[in-house]
């Protein structure tokens, strides 16, 4: 197979960019089989949630072991959930106690944060509600209930890690240094998870290669062997697959696409599964599947004005992205939820009363409620409003706004949005340079906060508008990739203090209701339209192909497929 990027870590917890394999190699308790929801147990014979909602306990599978040979138990889970929100290397506090699920814990009041938010690393070591009653039974609790709870932790950020094996949090000395035990040194063979493969050798720039793991708890792999080679170009991505240097292509470059080589056969939920013929005759299998994916545009508010911001929003036809550079592999995106787990209200409900719009009717899908009021233009391109906007604001043909759009390396479809975008913007006064990076870097950039505007596609943990929206409504905005309401960053306080309060009361407050957090999704949407702060352009189609040898069943919404039943002829 072949990865888009280099492999940054094998870390669970500092995941974000780090490349390919990782639901080969590791394993969480819970697991979404073939990619399919709701999550099944993996590592766990049963389990069971208390009737408030809040305590999970976990009865362990016995006799697991993991790529090391050492036995899986429940003191391993403790101290895979207790990195996750401790470690200083972690990257994904923000899913164990942070804004929606937050695992008990208590709070150190000496750690300052930044005037009116709040921090993630005053977390009092060893406070998290975690708990091993015995070898084979694992519980936590949650400081307040969440529906998607078994959802986020089937994450592959959440897979299991011996005991102690690092030594970065409080109460474990470790038994490697953290770059010995993800280090690529002689293979890594340190590494050790509970995945169906085990890590053979890797490097970060070019390959990993797995083996088979006969100790897998659903049985051992079929495959002897999967490789995985860093190829970063869309374009030879696709010859190598052609060429059948590969058995399987994630996706192919939009530009070669062609709907009308598509047959499909046969239909199972929302895949469809049917054959693709090349141009040149060559006929392989094909999958595709609505993502749980929203791609959009990221600004940093902290060096984006607001003016700019909303030109670009003018700019933009996300019916014609979706029709001429996605060819109908993408819907258009109005908002940053995709559209199936898009809260609906009923006829005659109508929506609290926003800061940017009010609903006078109600709307019952994502479509009507932008056709009805995205203040952009639905399907059009408004470019006199994109040019007043930037003339409102002082700048003119003599002096244009300079802004640097950064895109990820080999994907052509963001490259082809930015450069249709970059001639509409000189029109209105901005000059936009385009450059391009690989996507550990991107995310790495992202959180440090160095880049202007960069192109992003994010893909749903569970599917609940939170998963999105708790990053929008501008609270601990330093942490954000927007820095919306960040010290020094373009906003509206009154607006950012409105979409707090919505959050706080609707969402998360103790009344709070379905129906009231619906209300508060869609207003934090619309806080979104009036901030523009991200930039929905599309919510695309998955698509897999694979040569007719490769016996593999196209994956569910998740995406997260284990490879262990997979056969080639």
């Amino acid at each position: 197979m072949m990865a888009t990027g280099s492999i940054q870590t094998l870390d669970p917890i500092n995941a974000k960019g780090s490349g390919a394999g990782y639901n080969q190699y590791g394993e969480p308790l819970m697991y979404f089989p073939d990619g399919l929801y709701p999550p099944e147990a993996a590592l766990v014979e049963d389990y069971s949630m208390s009737e408030d909602g809040l305590t999970y306990t976990f009865n362990l599978k016995q006799d697991l072991t993991f790529h090391d040979g050492s036995e899986f138990t429940a003191q391993d889970a403790v101290y895979t959930y207790r990195r996750m929100a401790e470690s200083p290397n972690s990257r994904n506090k923000d899913d164990i106690i942070g804004q929606t699920m937050t695992i008990d814990h208590e709070k150190d009041a000496s750690i300052a944060a930044p005037e009116d938010e709040e921090t993630l690393d005053d977390i009092v070591p060893q406070s998290l509600a975690v708990r091993a009653p015995d070898d084979y039974t694992f519980e936590f609790d949650l400081a307040s209930p969440f529906e998607y709870t078994l959802f986020q932790i089937a994450g592959g950020n959440w897979a299991m890690l011996p005991e102690n094996a690092v030594g970065d949090i409080e109460g474990y000395d470790g038994e490697y240094s953290y770059n010995e035990f993800f280090s690529t040194a002689n293979g890594g063979p340190e590494y050790a998870g509970l995945g169906a493969f085990q890590v053979d050798s890797w490097t970060k720039g070019s390959e990993i290669t797995l083996s088979s793991f006969e100790n897998y708890w659903n049985g051992e792999p079929e495959l002897d062997e999967i490789r995985f080679t860093v190829v970063t170009s869309g374009n030879t991505r696709l010859n190598r697959f052609k060429g059948e240097n590969a058995h399987i292509l994630e996706g192919m470059p939009t530009a070669s696409f062609n709907p009308d080589n598509v047959s499909i056969e046969e239909t199972k939920g929302s895949r469809e599964v049917g054959t693709y013929t090349f141009d040149d005759g060559m006929e392989v299998n094909y999958g595709q599947i609505p993502a749980l994916t929203t791609e959009y545009l990221v600004f940093n508010t902290l060096e984006v004005p607001i003016p700019v911001r909303k030109a670009f929003a003018y700019a933009l036809n996300q019916h014609d992205v979706a029709e001429n550079v996605y060819k109908g592999t993408a819907t258009p995106a109005y908002h940053i939820t995709p559209p199936d787990p898009y809260p609906t209200f009923e006829e005659g409900v109508t929506s609290r009363e926003t800061y940017t719009r009010h609903a006078e009717e109600g709307y019952q899908s994502n479509t009507d409620w932008a056709e009805n009021g995205y203040p952009y233009g639905y399907g059009e391109t408004m470019l006199g409003e994109a040019t007043q906007v930037m003339e409102d604001a002082g700048y003119g043909p003599n002096d244009m706004y300079s802004v640097t759009a950064t895109t990820i390396s080999g994907n052509d479809a963001y490259t082809q949005v930015l450069t249709t975008l970059q001639s509409k913007l000189r029109a209105a006064h901005i000059d936009m340079e385009i450059t391009e990076a690989n996507f550990g870097t991107i995310i790495s950039q992202a959180i440090n906060g160095s880049m202007e505007v960069f192109a992003l596609g994010d893909g749903m943990e569970y599917p609940g508008p939170q998963n999105f929206l708790r990053y929008l409504h501008g609270k601990n905005p330093s942490g954000q990739f927007t820095r919306w309401g960040a010290e020094g960053s373009y906003y509206d306080e009154e607006l950012r203090q409105f979409a707090r309060d919505t959050w706080d009361e609707q969402y998360a407050g103790d009344d709070a209701t379905p129906e009231t957090r619906n209300e508060a999704f869609q207003t934090i949407e619309e806080v979104n339209w009036e901030s523009v702060q991200e930039l929905p352009l599309v919510n695309p189609i998955s698509q897999r192909f694979w040569h007719q040898g490769v016996d593999v069943d196209m994956y569910g919404v998740m995406e997260n497929q284990t490879f262990d039943d997979v056969t080639i002829q």
